[in-house]
């Protein structure tokens, strides 16, 4: 295939997007749709080898299938084979495990498929998934690994009936836009991490090959230039305005950015600045970049170095690692052998297996550091249900509306003091720390908590959590008002699902809300996050006396529990994010079990302190 400017500037553009997305550059929000971008412009290019093999009679299985072994797989085993070595040195032993378990799935291609069986809410954050990534590059794969085989069997109706064999391509494409569409609503993990629910954007650019052919033969010059200036500035707009927080992905959003390729590849236009070399070179090297970039940001966040004034290091290393595996590498044709590159596979496959299942918890070790390593994992098993009273009072994204349980949770006690538990995951840590603290105090609590849903008039996440907050707002309080003698609303608010201006709009209703039903109103204020989980912090220190707490913390939360204080009155905000009286770790319990939820130890402490100043 002959070389083009356009498609060398497109993953310039894509890989530039989803870096400065993922290293949070100011304006590069909609920078995740980079990925979308890569996804088309494989299938138009694997649309065009099948093709012509189909074309010239010599399309050969097997030479397809090692032509793209030796182009992905070497890369791939360069990067793993640099992250066990930088990971031995620096990670702690729950997390090289998990490296291990990450690296033989992304090695198999099947990591997508790995994330998606384990996403969840209460999942360690996906930020510190240092492979993370590789599930794109395991969606291309198995794409390389069916579409071949799917094609094969209709390439007379392409040689002798091309109308026919372009129907069957809308046809696979519709088929997966809808079944993105039904799992989108269902299952959004599956609908962004599965094969048939991203193939129809691969599909998008083989339909931009089939059509391509004949366009710029057909299209005057002038309309395919303004087409194509059409297709960047929108790609643009994507990149700029697209916000992850205000839509689903991939959804019909999903198709901007995709139609937009799609509309680039087909007229074929060269602007002379698409020439331009760096932007170029940017675009050749644009695989071994993706590869790396992640895996550089994630360990600058272990370490406790992602701030702002090291953005400029973390990209320079970027490309100086990118720059290593393109020209060792991806363009050494002592890699070129498939034999050697599969029988590295294999090797590399066996350690990553070994580095997964390897028993840490045996070695000589720092029982301390074991202790801290296993906390979040154990607590998740032991202890979470119990703290939140999850499916019974706090309804998590795997619970339904019908499993709340009104006649425990939420039952009037007519001689009692009756105080109202309403939020999010936040609030739903402080149940059974105020349930028992309470209890001695002859004070009924009723719990109404959810998970990734804020506790607001006009609130929006997962189906049961709105049912649930709704229903107490427009059903149960106002029935109960004259029981309820005070609520006790909680919230991630540094989660900042919205703009601070308009979260100070909802937030002022629901005061307004609570002062019109003669409902005393308490809000437990903000905690500290974390860009890590908060015993792995510990274990650092006891490991490097230099690693500081403060490095971690995560400054919307701080920035939205001083934006608060400036519009709620002190008697209905109580501030807790830095309170002395709390101890943050005992040598036995932190104070959180992972990045931003405090544990059972956590809460007690919180909830003493406001049951003893009278704050609640």
């Amino acid at each position: 295939m002959k070389f083009r400017n356009d498609i060398g500037a497109l993953r310039a553009l894509a890989v530039l997007a989803v870096l400065f997305f993922h290293f949070k550059i100011p304006y590069f929000d909609g920078g995740f749709s980079g990925v979308d971008i890569f996804f088309v412009i494989s299938g138009y290019l694997m649309t065009h080898i099948i093709l012509k093999g189909f074309e010239d009679h010599i399309f050969s299985f097997r030479q397809f299938y090692i032509k793209r072994i030796v182009r992905i797989i070497p890369a791939l085993l360069f990067l793993i084979i640099g992250l066990a070595i930088i990971g031995n040195l620096i990670l702690l032993p729950n997390d090289l495990q998990q490296l291990g378990n990450n690296s033989f799935f992304s090695i198999l291609f099947i990591s997508n498929i790995d994330y998606y069986i384990h996403s969840g809410y209460f999942d360690l954050a996906s930020q510190n998934n240092i492979l993370l990534h590789t599930w794109s590059l395991s969606v291309e794969w198995q794409f390389y690994l069916l579409y071949p085989v799917l094609l094969y069997p209709f390439r007379n109706y392409y040689l002798t009936n091309k109308r026919q064999f372009i129907y069957l391509f809308i046809s696979l494409i519709i088929l997966s836009f809808g079944l993105n569409l039904y799992f989108n609503h269902r299952d959004q993990s599956f609908s962004f991490y599965m094969f048939p629910t991203r193939a129809w954007e691969m599909l998008f650019g083989g339909l931009a090959c089939l059509w391509g052919a004949d366009i710029p033969k057909k299209i005057p010059k002038l309309w395919r230039k303004l087409f194509a200036f059409f297709g960047y500035s929108t790609l643009i707009g994507c990149i700029i305005l697209l916000k992850e927080d205000d839509i689903s992905w991939p959804s019909y959003y999903t198709l901007i950015p995709v139609v937009a390729t799609f509309i680039i590849l087909l007229v074929q236009y060269d602007f002379k600045a698409l020439s331009f070399k760096p932007l170029q070179w940017i675009g050749k090297i644009s695989y071994s970049l993706y590869l790396w970039h992640w895996p550089i940001y994630v360990f600058t966040i272990y370490l406790g170095l992602n701030q702002s004034y090291t953005i400029i290091t973390i990209l320079t290393l970027s490309f100086i690692c990118a720059c290593i595996s393109f020209y060792t590498i991806e363009s050494n044709k002592k890699f070129n052998q498939v034999r050697f590159t599969l029988a590295t596979a294999v090797g590399i496959t066996i350690v990553a297996a070994v580095m997964m299942l390897f028993p840490y918890d045996q070695l000589k070790i720092n029982k301390e550091i074991e202790h801290l390593t296993n906390y979040n994992t154990n607590y998740r098993k032991q202890h979470l249900p119990f703290q939140f009273r999850k499916g019974i009072c706090h309804l998590d994204i795997d619970n339904t509306f019908s499993q709340y349980n009104f006649d425990i949770c939420a039952n009037i006690a007519p001689n009692k003091k009756n105080i109202l538990l309403l939020g999010d995951s936040h609030a739903g840590v402080f149940a059974q720390s105020l349930k028992e603290q309470l209890a001695k105090q002859d004070i009924n609590l009723l719990q109404a908590t959810v998970s990734t849903t804020y506790p607001l008039l006009d609130t929006k996440g997962p189906k049961a959590s709105c049912e649930l907050i709704d229903y107490m707002y427009q059903k149960f309080i106002p029935q109960n008002a004259a029981h309820i003698d005070e609520v006790i609303l909680v919230g991630f608010w540094g989660s900042q699902q919205y703009p601070d201006e308009t979260l100070k709009f909802k937030l002022q209703k629901v005061i307004q809300y609570f002062k019109e039903k003669n409902i005393i109103l308490k809000m437990i204020g903000q905690t500290p996050s974390y860009s890590i989980i908060f015993p792995n912090i510990l274990a650092l220190q006891t490991k490097n006396s230099a690693v500081k707490e403060a490095n971690y913390l995560d400054p919307k939360s701080a920035h939205v529990n001083n934006y608060l204080q400036t519009f709620i009155s002190k008697d209905i905000y109580i501030d807790v994010y830095n309170l002395p009286e709390v101890n943050k770790y005992n040598g036995q319990d932190p104070y959180m079990h992972d990045d931003d939820h405090l544990s059972k130890y956590g809460a007690d402490q919180i909830v003493a302190y406001l049951l003893k100043n009278k704050l609640i």
